[in-house]
Order: structure tokens, then C-alpha cells, then sequence
């Protein structure tokens, strides 16, 4: 049976060939793409199965946890928002 994508996140970040190394790339990666994709216009960004706002609104959030989580000074607040207030 496949694992889910959680599972193979975990599994990526636990075992390494590199070790901990490992933790930084994908900490890097996620950081990098989510300034790529918060950079452009949400609408150049819709598919058929994916509204570009919403893609662009998770490139947000996964931008402002990653300040939060470096104690940065350019994420926003915390907003308490349920999934069907989203993009």
C-alpha cells in the first residue's frame, strides 16, 4: 500500500543518507517555492483542478509559518481562518 504524502514527508526528513542535512534542504525548498509562487499573480496560477488563489493563499501561509518559525519580522499574524474561508 502507497504511503500518504505525510508519511513520506516524515519518512524524507527522518531518514537520510545526509541525516539532518536532509531537514534544511527541504526547509529551504519549501521556502523557496512558496516565494516563487506568492510572487506571482493568483489568476496566472489557476489550472482546471486548482483555483490559482488558493494555491497562491497556501504559498502564503507556508511563507508566514516559516518567519513565524525563524522568528523573522515579516510574518503576519496568526489569523484564525477555517478551510472554507480560504482563496
Amino acid at each position: 500500500m502507497p504511503s500518504t504524502n505525510v508519511e513520506f514527508v516524515i519518512e524524507l526528513m527522518e531518514f537520510s543518507a545526509y541525516g539532518g542535512l536532509i531537514q534544511a534542504f527541504v526547509m529551504q525548498a519549501l521556502q523557496q517555492y512558496a516565494g516563487h509562487v506568492a510572487a506571482m499573480d493568483p489568476e496566472a496560477l489557476d489550472t482546471p483542478m486548482v483555483s490559482g488563489r488558493a494555491w497562491h493563499g497556501c504559498a502564503e501561509e507556508v511563507q508566514d509559518k516559516l518567519a513565524r518559525r525563524l522568528g523573522r519580522s515579516d510574518a503576519s499574524p496568526p489569523a484564525a481562518v477555517s478551510p472554507t474561508q480560504r482563496h
